[in-house]
C-alpha cells in the first residue's frame, strides 16, 4: 500500500513539474531575450549599475516576502480546506491579504524613508553621482515591493490549487513589460524606461494573478475578522520564514555591495554572470519549489513518514546528479556562451571575459541549490520553519565570510564561488535535518505542526 501511495506520489509531482517547468521556461526565454537587448543598450555602464544596485533592494523585500509566504501559506491553506472546507480556505486567504498587504505597505513605506542611508552605507565605491542616481532610482521602485509583493500572494494561492502551468506563465509579465518598455523608451529615456517596464511588469503580473483566483472561485478581496486560529499559525510561521527568506535575499545584495570595491562596473559584471545560472535555477527552482511543497504537505499530513523519507533519498540523488552534470557544463562553455548572448554594442570583448569567469563559478551553485529547495520543502510540510531560519542564518555568515576570503583570493570571482560554496554546505545540512525531523516524528507518532 505504502509502495502504491509512493509511486502515486511520484508519478504526480512528475506531472506538476512538467507544468509548472513548461510555464517557467516560458518565462525564462522572456527574461533572456530582455536581458540581451538590456546588454546591447546598456552594456555595463555606470547607469546600469545603478538600476542593479537600486533594484536589487526591492527585489531582496519582495522576494523574502513571497518565499516566506508561499512556504507559510500553503500548507495551512491546503490543511485548512481538509478540515473545515473550501469555504474556510478562502477565508484563509483573505484574512492573509489584510495582514499582508499591510505588511508590503509598510516596508515600502520603510524603504523610501531609508533610501538615501541605504546608498550612502553600502555604495561606498560610487562616485556621489553615481549614488545620487541610485537612491532616486530605489525611490522610484518603491512601489514593486507592494506590486510583486500581492502578485505573489495570488501566485501562492493558484500553486496551492495546482494550477502551476497558469501560475508559471503569469510570470512571463513581467520580463516582457521590461522588455518592451526598453525598445520602446531607452532611446528618450534612458535607464528609466527599465524603472517603468518593471513596475508596469508586475502590476500586469498581479491584475492577471488576481483573476485567476478569482476564476478559482476565491475572493480576491482582504477582509477583517475575529481571531482564527488558522490564520494566527500562518502569520507565526510566516514571521519566522520571513526572517530565513530576508537572509537568503540578502546574499544578493552583500555580494553587490562588496562587489563594489573590485572597481567600476563590476555590480554589472555580477549582475550578468549570474543572469544564464539563475535563469537555470528560476526554471528547475520554480517547478520544484512549487510542485514538491503541495504534494509532501500532503504526505506529511497523512504521516507518511517512510515514504517522503525514500522519496527524499531519491530526488536527492538524482537532482544532485544531474544538477552536477549540467554545472559542469555550463561551466565549460561559459565564455562562448556570454560572447554569443551579450557581446553587442557596448558590451566588449574585455566584458566578456570579465563575465564569462564569474559565471563559470555561479553554475558550481546548481546542485546545492536544488537539492536544498527538496530539502527545505520538506522541512516546510513538517512544520520545522526554525530550523530553515537557523540554516538560512548559517549561510548569510558563511557568505559574507567567503566573499571577503575568496574576493582577495580570486577576485571577482571569488564571490561567485562563495555563493556555490554556500549552497552546498546549506544542502548537507538541510538533508540531515530533514533526516533527523523524520526520525521524531517516526518516534513520536504525531501529525505535523
Amino acid at each position: 500500500m505504502r509502495d502504491a501511495a509512493l509511486q502515486r506520489f511520484g508519478g504526480g509531482l512528475l506531472g506538476a513539474l512538467w507544468m509548472v517547468g513548461a510555464g517557467a521556461a516560458a518565462s525564462r526565454v522572456a527574461a533572456t531575450v530582455k536581458d540581451i537587448v538590456v546588454a546591447h543598450r546598456f552594456g555595463t555602464s555606470d547607469a546600469y549599475d545603478a538600476y542593479l544596485f537600486a533594484f536589487a533592494v526591492p527585489v531582496f523585500l519582495a522576494g523574502s516576502f513571497r518565499s516566506a509566504f508561499f512556504s507559510a501559506f500553503v500548507p495551512r491553506f491546503l490543511d485548512a480546506g481538509v478540515r473545515r472546507g473550501p469555504r474556510e480556505a478562502s477565508d484563509l486567504l483573505r484574512k492573509s491579504l489584510t495582514v499582508q498587504i499591510g505588511v508590503l505597505v509598510g516596508l515600502a513605506a520603510l524603504l523610501a524613508a531609508l533610501a538615501v542611508p541605504i546608498v550612502s552605507l553600502i555604495t561606498r565605491g560610487f562616485s556621489p553621482e553615481k549614488a545620487e542616481l541610485t537612491a532616486r532610482l530605489m525611490r522610484a521602485l518603491v512601489p514593486f515591493v507592494v506590486l510583486d509583493g500581492i502578485a505573489g500572494i495570488y501566485g501562492s494561492t493558484l500553486n496551492a490549487r495546482r494550477r502551476f502551468a497558469a501560475a508559471a506563465l503569469v510570470s512571463t509579465l513581467p520580463p516582457l513589460a521590461s522588455l518592451a518598455a526598453v525598445v520602446a523608451l531607452a532611446t528618450p529615456l534612458g535607464v528609466n524606461a527599465l524603472v517603468l517596464g518593471t513596475l508596469a511588469g508586475a502590476a500586469l503580473e498581479l491584475l492577471a494573478s488576481a483573476s485567476l483566483v478569482r476564476r478559482e472561485g476565491l475572493s480576491v478581496a482582504p477582509t477583517l475578522s475575529p481571531y482564527d486560529p488558522d490564520a494566527a499559525a500562518l502569520f507565526r510561521g510566516f514571521g519566522i520564514l520571513a526572517w530565513g527568506a530576508m537572509l537568503m535575499s540578502a546574499n544578493t545584495v552583500v555580494d553587490q555591495a562588496m562587489a563594489t570595491a573590485a572597481g567600476s562596473g563590476s555590480i554589472a559584471v555580477i549582475g550578468y554572470g549570474a543572469k544564464i545560472p539563475a535563469a537555470v535555477l528560476g526554471l528547475a527552482g520554480v517547478a520544484l519549489g512549487a510542485a514538491t511543497l503541495p504534494h509532501y504537505a500532503e504526505m506529511a499530513a497523512a504521516k507518511q513518514w517512510d515514504e517522503i523519507s525514500r522519496s527524499l533519498r531519491r530526488h536527492a540523488i538524482r537532482i544532485g546528479l544531474v544538477a552536477l552534470a549540467g554545472a559542469c557544463a555550463l561551466a565549460a562553455v561559459s565564455r562562448p556562451l556570454v560572447g554569443l548572448l551579450f557581446q553587442h554594442g557596448k558590451f566588449d570583448a574585455a566584458d566578456t571575459g570579465r563575465v564569462a569567469a564569474v559565471q563559470a563559478f555561479y553554475a558550481l551553485q546548481l546542485p546545492g541549490y536544488l537539492v536544498g529547495i527538496v530539502a527545505a520543502r520538506v522541512l516546510n510540510a513538517l512544520g520545522r520553519d526554525r530550523w530553515i531560519l537557523a540554516v538560512s542564518a548559517l549561510n548569510f555568515v558563511l557568505n559574507i565570510g567567503g566573499n571577503w576570503l575568496l574576493l582577495r583570493w580570486i577576485g571577482l570571482p571569488g564571490i561567485a564561488l562563495s555563493t556555490a560554496t554556500f549552497y552546498t554546505v546549506a544542502a548537507v545540512v538541510l538533508l540531515t535535518l530533514c533526516r533527523r525531523a523524520l526520525r521524531e516524528n517516526r518516534r513520536k507518532g504525531h501529525a505535523p505542526a
